[in-house]
């Protein structure tokens, strides 16, 4: 009985897997289209996001760009296809395509030594620039700790002036995983200071030059100074049972080429059109096509996975996943405010973006959008049975998690030994930089650089605090000397801040 019931459960699991191999892809019409914003419809209604945005690319084709609910729910803007939303961490699929294009070229060597590229560099002792190559620092195998004073700086304070981050990196220790696959900014954030040493013009030319300027995507660009204010989305999170404008916590100086990008859907159609044509676009070879293909081979092996996506391998700026038999190619991105889902499958000519203004918890929504959108493409049984049952699971999941983490805060006296004004001062560390925490309306605020987070008490015996500066809790402990009428340290991110004297 055993045998014959697994025998059925691998005929099943083989027949849906054939289905997703061998299932054609639909002709985009009405119908498809009446499906797809009907469900845009359901997720809408959740109330976790003020908008979404949502682009289909079949082959050089761009079937579908459209935005719904919000951009500024203040203003009454609505979101469009050419609404300019931050997309964070999508930005490394484009500094991966610059890279391979500059090697594609002769300009730079990927397997060359991070020493070649900058003699001057000095790394903690447990690391050596020689060992390190920069198709290292693109597949997250550098073996450099990535949380610390270079990661912070450049993605969330933006304090830091010419060298500053090249100098601060000998403060990163070396990882504990070695050189296997560990996700995160740090490697890009270091190719970026080699293209700053090799091309004057600086990183953000470079990719400006390299690959938005042939694509003609012009509503792409890593400077916030040149955003469009009247198509800019701005950032949202779910607060107090509904969707709550949070600071736009993006300038020029904290966008960096992990995550450093704000762009539109109609942008990035032309950008999948190109990964999914060998670099064509309108006619012309706007992008070679072996720079095309190198980003896209696999580099690394990696073993994670991300809601349904299972996730087996990394180009140069592209996670390679696995989709119930589909392989599909993906990069996505989350910041404070933002989410976004930048995907295609080589082998099914399809392409789906899609982009939120409703921050953390509109994540898995995003996703489920953008898999609605390729199961409803590739003819997939029991969809709208199915697509209901998860929609409805990912909303009492959020709800169940809101409240649960509502009531955990809620329960923290919001007391403390010391006087509020005890705690304001200025705090500073070398490799870190200033903190300053400020009294403002009988509340404590926090400020690093660019950074700004509200505070709340986290255990006041112990002096400590909950801050968001990261758009995710971290705890502060000060330190207070027995006795003493005021803090005269810090401690954040297992680092001292000394107190600075007014």
């Amino acid at each position: 009985m055993f045998r014959r019931a697994l025998l059925t459960l691998f005929i099943a699991l083989g027949a849906r897997l054939v289905l997703s191999a061998d299932a054609p892809v639909a002709p985009w019409d009405g119908a498809i289209k009446r499906d797809i914003e009907a469900f845009v419809a359901r997720v809408m209604a959740t109330g976790f996001t003020p908008g979404l945005a949502v682009g289909i690319v079949r082959g050089d084709d761009e079937v579908y760009a459209q935005g719904f609910g919000f951009a500024d729910r203040e203003a009454g803007r609505a979101v469009t296809a050419e609404t300019q939303f931050y997309i964070a961490s999508t930005t490394k699929s484009f500094t991966g395509l610059a890279a391979a294009l500059l090697a594609t070229r002769g300009e730079l060597d990927l397997d060359a030594s991070l020493r070649r590229y900058l003699p001057d560099i000095v790394l903690h002792p447990a690391r050596s620039p020689d060992d390190i190559t920069l198709r290292a620092l693109l597949t997250h195998s550098h073996g450099i700790q990535p949380a610390g004073p270079v990661d912070f700086r450049a993605a969330y304070s933006g304090d830091f002036a010419d060298g500053d981050l090249v100098r601060l990196l000998r403060l990163h220790p070396a990882a504990p995983t070695g050189h296997a696959f560990t996700y995160s900014n740090l490697g890009y954030n270091i190719f970026s200071l080699v293209l700053d040493a090799r091309y004057k013009e600086g990183w953000k030319n470079v990719l400006q030059r390299e690959v938005f300027a042939p694509l003609g995507m012009r509503s792409t660009t890593a400077w916030m100074s040149r955003a469009d204010t009247n198509r800019l989305a701005q950032p949202y999170e779910f607060r107090k049972g509904r969707p709550e404008r949070v600071s736009y916590a993006k300038a020029d100086a904290n966008m960096q080429a992990a995550g450093g990008h704000i762009t539109s859907v109609h942008d990035l159609l032309r950008y999948l059109r190109a990964q999914l044509n060998e670099g064509r676009i309108d006619g012309r070879q706007a992008l070679p096509a072996r720079a095309i293909a190198s980003s896209q081979q696999k580099q690394i092996d990696q073993h994670r996975t991300f809601g349904p996506f299972q996730r087996h391998g990394w180009g140069l700026g592209w996670d390679i996943a696995d989709y119930e038999g589909d392989t599909i190619l993906q990069r996505f991105g989350a910041f404070q405010g933002f989410r976004s889902h930048l995907s295609f499958m080589p082998e099914r000519d399809l392409g789906v973006i899609v982009l939120s203004n409703g921050g953390g918890v509109s994540s898995p929504f995003t996703d489920l959008v953008a898999t609605y959108v390729y199961d409803r493409l590739l003819q997939k049984p029991e969809l709208e049975a199915r697509y209901e049952e998860r929609l409805e699971s990912e909303r009492r999941r959020i709800v169940a998690a809101i409240e649960k983490d509502a009531t955990t805060r809620g329960a923290r006296a919001q007391t403390t030994p010391l006087p509020w004004t005890a705690y304001a001062g200025t705090f500073e560390s070398e490799g870190w930089g200033r903190m300053v925490w400020t009294l403002e309306e009988g509340r404590l605020k926090v400020r690093m650089g660019l950074a700004i987070g509200d505070v709340e008490v986290y255990d006041g015996a112990r002096y400590q605090f909950r801050v968001s500066l990261t758009g995710s809790g971290s705890v502060v402990t000060f330190v207070v000397p027995a006795g003493a009428g005021a803090p005269t340290a810090l401690r954040f991110a297992d680092e001292t801040f000394a107190r600075v004297a007014p």
